[in-house]
């Protein structure tokens, strides 16, 4: 969903993301956010790089102003890094697509949107499960289908345009016409 909106929002048709390490679910919103770009926008021209770790803003940083001077006017990324991203595209005049946590709070003229984490129906379900005598035994998983994800706006304004185009990849993804997968084609 976020890719979506990133290469409808990119001027420069160049888009970068500041991973932290190629795995788990970094790598599943990452590459989403790959194929969102790609579906949209197939000419555009991504920048991925990892940074080897979760917590280093200033390689994060660093990371992103290498993007930006190579045209990125859109990025994102993942990790508790990503503060140093979103400071550098700040300081560009860019956009940033957050996930995990609603980033908008602190930066409401940058992230344009957030997939964030809602916890309350998987929290609801494990108290009644609780409540009934069932302990543990489940394993959960955050979808858009299942309201455990939603995407959350900043304070960006956005073209009616590029909000239908999000509401129909979350539409995709929610039904399953549209698949998320852990590796890349080709």
């Amino acid at each position: 969903v976020n890719g979506v909106m990133a290469a409808l929002l990119s001027e420069s048709g160049v888009i970068g993301v500041v991973g932290p390490v190629p795995a788990g679910d970094a790598l599943l919103y990452i590459n989403g956010f790959i194929q969102g770009v790609q579906a949209t926008k197939p000419e555009a021209t991504l920048q991925v790089a990892y940074t080897g770790s979760f917590g280093d803003t200033a390689a994060a940083a660093e990371t992103a102003q290498t993007q930006i001077a190579a045209g990125a006017d859109v990025l994102t990324g993942s990790a508790q890094q990503v503060v140093g991203a979103i400071e550098a595209i700040q300081a560009a005049g860019g956009y940033w697509f957050g996930t995990q946590s609603d980033q908008s709070a602190q930066w409401p003229q940058t992230v344009v949107a957030s997939q964030v984490f809602n916890w309350t129906p998987v929290l609801g379900h494990m108290v009644e499960l609780i409540t009934q005598g069932t302990l543990g035994g489940q394993a959960y998983s955050l979808t858009l289908s299942n309201g455990g994800l939603k995407i959350v706006y900043g304070g960006v304004a956005l073209d009616q345009a590029i909000v239908d185009a999000a509401n129909a990849a979350i539409e995709g993804v929610a039904s399953g016409a549209s698949e998320v997968t852990q590796a890349l084609p080709g």
